[in-house]
């Protein structure tokens, strides 16, 4: 199945609409930048379907925030 078709993506739109509730700016800013290249490999045609674009979406997402605390965690520390 390909996702080129920005109907397609609509449901990572509303992902990243999800995971951006109750997160910091630059958190949702980073949710955004993981959106545009989740999409971008989906037009790519690099996942069999939705299922497996939205789990490296949520990975993505879930690496980011990791990076992020440990980051922090370096700087306060």
């Amino acid at each position: 199945m390909e996702l080129s078709d920005n109907r397609d993506t609509e449901y990572l739109n509303q992902l990243a609409d999800q995971l951006k509730i109750d997160k910091t700016p630059s958190c949702r800013r980073a949710i955004n930048r993981i959106l545009a290249e989740v999409k971008a490999r989906c037009d790519n045609g690099e996942y069999d379907n939705p299922m497996a674009a939205e789990s490296a979406f949520r990975k993505l997402v879930e690496d980011d925030r990791t990076r992020q605390k440990a980051k922090t965690a370096v700087e306060l520390g």
